[in-house]
């Protein structure tokens, strides 16, 4: 009995651990974000629900609604005019490791930009993160949500981040 109870207050105690620990995107947007040379953006599930309840008679505008209220939360963490930015790149690609599905790299003369995913057991896209990085530069997005690349792509098209205008390029697997 003294076996069992060790054993399960052991169980226990990893799983609050492991609960602490959050998302590999997490624990690499905590160790930058109060770092003050970086940029932090951070929408919470409150902000994109009070979206819900605008009401606009365009039809652009209600695509827009309807797509934004699947989402719970977006986090950008930028560095302009950085000599780190192929440093922190590689460095948040291996923070993400093989918990998230690589669909897209474009690798350039000085930049790189890739997209993954985390699905969710439905198999829907549940996070989307974008990572940018170059000799001068470094960006990275996570998107949580309900997310259906279709209909993400249709507003990156409208909204001015590097990097989401490839979007429309990417196809889930």
């Amino acid at each position: 009995m003294k076996r069992f109870l060790l054993l399960l207050t052991a169980v226990f105690l990893s799983l609050q651990l492991y609960a602490q620990q959050g998302s590999p995107v997490e624990r690499f947007f905590q160790k930058y974000e109060n770092d003050r040379s970086f940029t932090v953006i951070s929408i919470t599930p409150k902000m994109f629900s009070m979206f819900g309840k605008f009401d606009s008679g365009d039809p652009d505008a209600k695509t827009f609604m309807k797509v934004v209220q699947k989402l719970k939360g977006l986090r950008i963490l930028s560095k302009e005019t950085t000599k780190d930015g192929v440093r922190l790149f590689r460095e948040a690609a291996a923070f993400l490791g093989s918990d998230y599905e690589e669909l897209m790299t474009i690798r350039d003369k000085s930049n790189d930009l890739k997209f993954m995913v985390k699905e969710n057991a439905k198999g829907n896209i549940n996070e989307l993160v974008m990572l940018v990085g170059g000799p001068d530069q470094f960006l990275a997005m996570s998107l949580v949500g309900d997310i259906d690349l279709n209909e993400i792509s249709q507003i990156a098209a409208n909204v001015d981040i590097q990097g989401m205008d490839k979007l429309k390029n990417v196809r889930k697997k």
